[in-house]
């Protein structure tokens, strides 16, 4: 628009100084009036000599206050001139210059044009100022949307190209020149020289599978979407994605567009994810241990989605029998029922792992006892369980043996036991016929036997007591049993324990606020406490700590070790967990199995009948101890009981 403006406001000057006619310069100003922009004649000291009526829309000033000013004072208000001022600029590159400004919010472009003499030099300078606010806004426009179109190739690595059929022209993205390792300068705009630049990036093979699907394109309308190895250049390599699609002008194609996209990350990731899986997958096929994957499920089980050749080799089944199967269809009926209750997916769920023992069966039939260690891991945001199954057939026939060896150990230790305990009577049976046969004798003189019958009552009560905690041991004791607040039978023992030991003995306690609520004796389950410490107590020289605790459990998670009696077999879900610790002198391990046996006792002061009690009142509850100690270190004693019922809210 400025183009034709000037040339016009030319024409009339060049009419106007060549016939030197009124009408002329008339006519001259008559147009500058009737424009739209802003248009000014300066003389050669920059002082506005005409001024036409856009500049008093603008400036808000009449003309015959701007006549006669210099430009910049009106433009910017100022007594001199800006540093960009093309004015200035003009007079010294003696052409035309220009510069973009903001008035009020709105833009303007300013160009001035000097009129040069005879010898050259500007006399009178055309100034123009035009308002180009929305042709401003739609430029920033566009060259944001090319800015953002750039930064989007360039992060997705993915170049754009056109070619126009009918004119035989190829037009790129920035992009895609990076991509090829070129510049846009080494070519002409549209030239079809950027199609033999890019095929020399292929190999000669691929150079004519891709022309072929460009002319197919480009002749038939055939997209296609391919895959190459190019190298830039630079020598560097890369892979990439080639895709085209026609442009259809009525029954012709009018053009053909398509991207090229950098796929080498992907083809690496992808090369090495592969590499990844075979490795995994040789090492899926080579563990000793049966393997399977199934979905996890709030409830029921689906079928497997991965088994490993051990579980087929094992289980007597193919892969494809296998993988149409589920958990419970290898499971032993009951061991499924009790696998399948809400607490085992909740605590499956909430520790991401469960270890736990049961029986599986082969096709064949035939069940076998295994381990199995599940976790769970997510896929696509969905959660799996892998679980590694491990034949524990030999194991438990091991532990079948050591169970028989241990009754063979009791045997002689009850044998052991019978003497202690006929030795124990002994000693207070003659005791009591000593004092008895005294007393005759002071009767006889007509003296009291009052003191001797007092000693014969106090032997007796000790051998009664002695007869009591053996009774303990071998869980007979009939006591009364009710339902019980283990944390609050616990907490109520520590007082007098706290009372009985010296300053030095501390203990520690992680009690829950209620519960777990257990069905038993409270008097059995506060001596199993009171025995137990002072067992951690007396595990110390001078000083020391003891730490108790009290959480609920669930079967599976009770150690197999140093578990007694050894052939204990958990018959509920859940159970109370008390567990006393201590730093002391620990146990040997060849005493462990032996604690347990009345009348055994490492220590000076030990009577060899405190542990014993604890085992008896844990076969009297149904329970078990557990046992971990290493000499030096200290010992670690846990009762578990099951919980009977739910605490009531």
């Amino acid at each position: 628009m400025l183009k034709s403006l000037f040339k016009k406001i030319k024409a009339l000057r060049d009419s106007a100084a060549n016939n030197n006619r009124l009408n002329s310069e008339e006519e001259l100003y008559s147009a500058f009036n009737a424009m739209k922009s802003v248009v000014w004649i300066i003389d050669k000291d920059h002082y506005i000599l005409k001024s036409n009526k856009a500049a008093e829309r603008l400036f808000n000033q009449s003309n015959l206050d701007i006549i006669g000013k210099k430009c910049w004072t009106i433009v910017h208000g100022t007594d001199q001139p800006i540093k960009e001022c093309p004015i200035l600029k003009a007079s010294q590159s003696l052409q035309q210059e220009s510069i973009e400004i903001q008035l009020n919010e709105r833009w303007f472009e300013v160009v001035v044009d000097p009129i040069l003499n005879d010898r050259g030099k500007p006399s009178k300078y055309i100034h123009i100022i035009t308002d180009i606010t929305e042709s401003k806004l739609i430029s920033d426009k566009l060259e944001r949307s090319e800015q953002l179109l750039a930064n989007a190739q360039r992060l997705a690595k993915t170049g754009g190209w056109e070619w126009n059929v009918e004119q035989q022209k190829m037009y790129w993205t920035k992009e895609l020149y990076r991509l090829h390792g070129l510049e846009p300068s080494q070519f002409e705009t549209g030239s079809p020289a950027h199609i033999n630049a890019s095929l020399e990036c292929y190999n000669t093979e691929d150079q004519t599978k891709i022309l072929d699907a460009f002319h197919r394109c480009e002749a038939e309308g055939i997209a296609y979407e391919l895959e190459f190895e190019i190298q830039k250049p630079s020598g560097k390599k890369l892979w990439i994605k080639t895709i085209a699609e026609p442009v259809w002008k009525g029954d012709k194609v009018e053009k053909v567009i398509g991207n090229v996209i950098d796929i080498t990350e992907s083809k690496l990731a992808k090369a090495e994810l592969f590499e990844q899986s075979e490795r995994i997958k040789t090492f899926f096929d080579s563990i000793n241990d049966a393997i399977f994957i199934h979905p996890l499920k709030q409830e029921g089980f689906e079928p497997f989605v991965e088994v490993n050749d051990i579980a087929c080799k094992r289980y007597g089944y193919t892969y494809d029998e296998l993988m149409n199967l589920s958990a419970p269809e290898i499971t032993v009926t009951s061991d499924v029922n009790e696998h399948t209750k809400p607490n085992y997916r909740k605590k499956m769920l909430e520790k991401g792992q469960l270890f736990f023992e049961t029986s599986h069966i082969k096709k064949s039939g035939e069940t076998f006892p295994v381990e199995i260690n599940a976790n769970i891991f997510h896929q696509n945001e969905k959660p799996y369980i892998l679980a590694v199954v491990r034949d524990i057939t030999d194991r438990k026939n091991m532990e079948e043996l050591r169970i028989q060896n241990w009754h063979l150990k009791k045997q002689e230790s009850l044998s052991r036991m019978a003497g202690a305990i006929a030795h124990h009577f002994n000693n207070h049976l003659m005791a009591i016929m000593g004092n008895l046969e005294l007393s005759l004798k002071l009767i006889e003189l007509g003296k009291s036997p009052l003191k001797n019958i007092e000693k014969t009552i106090q032997v007796a009560q000790k051998a009664s007591k002695i007869n009591g905690l053996m009774i303990t041991y071998l869980g007979k004791n009939t006591s009364e049993k009710m339902q019980m607040d283990m944390g609050k039978v616990c907490s109520m023992t520590l007082p007098l324990l706290r009372a009985s030991f010296s300053v030095n003995i501390i203990l520690e306690t992680d009690f829950p606020t209620q519960g777990p609520m257990i069905y038993g004796d409270v008097n059995q389950i506060q001596q199993l406490v009171t025995n137990l410490v002072t067992n951690g107590a007396e595990s110390y020289q001078k000083q020391g700590t003891i730490h108790l605790s009290l959480k609920t459990v669930l079967a599976d998670e009770i150690p197999k070790k140093h578990r007694f009696p050894v052939d204990w077999i958990p018959d509920q879900n859940e159970y109370a967990c008390l567990e006393v610790a201590d730093s002391g002198c620990g146990i040997e391990e060849q005493n462990i199995e032996k604690i347990f046996d009345p009348f055994f006792s490492t220590k000076a002061t030990g009577r060899g009948l405190d542990l014993p009690v604890v085992l008896g009142i844990a076969q009297a509850n149904n329970g078990v101890i557990t046992v971990k100690s290493k000499c030096g270190e200290g010992s670690t004693f846990r009762f578990f009981t099951p919980v009977k019922t739910k605490l009531n809210s």
